[in-house]
């Protein structure tokens, strides 16, 4: 088989999903609020062990209250002996490292899913874009519900 036919058939890339623990989301939140602020940044997420599908150009879903709310795509990936957060000063130790530009960050419509620990391979293809890093984060469909039925009640008024 020649590399022209090898380079020319569509790869299945690879995507991961994690969970942003309760513990963390103000300060995930913090984060992207000082990214938008600085007209970019970049954010990282530390793995014990190298997913070995993971690379440059892998997306990387998060899970956050119930939800997969969006994802951003990797830009660098490598080993470490450490990294510091500019943000809150914390010191991760050892480990392997994905780095994503802050302006990568897309939410999708958000879909059930349970957080867990540690991370996962994520299928990723039918997930809807609905605002890039800027946007707001979008709405669960209860609390779409519960505004489409406030916007309702005022229209009596």
């Amino acid at each position: 088989m020649s590399d022209e036919f090898i380079s020319n058939f569509p790869q299945r890339t690879c995507e991961i999903i994690v969970t942003t623990p309760k513990k963390q989301r103000d300060v995930a939140a913090r984060e992207a609020q000082e990214c938008i602020l600085a007209g970019g940044g970049f954010y990282f997420r530390r793995f014990g062990n190298q997913p070995r599908k993971l690379h440059i150009g892998t997306r990387i879903f998060y899970v956050e209250e119930g939800y997969v709310r969006g994802f951003a795509t990797v830009s660098e990936a490598f080993s470490s002996d450490g990294m510091q957060c500019e943000t809150t000063g914390r010191k991760w130790p050892r480990g392997f490292y994905a780095i994503m530009a802050a302006n990568s960050w897309k939410w999708i419509r958000p879909l059930v899913y349970k957080g867990f620990q540690g991370w996962r391979y994520f299928d990723g293809s039918e997930v809807k874009i609905v605002g890039d890093w800027l946007a707001p984060k979008p709405l669960e469909m209860n609390d779409r519900r519960a505004a489409v039925a406030a916007t309702k009640e005022k229209e009596k008024i």
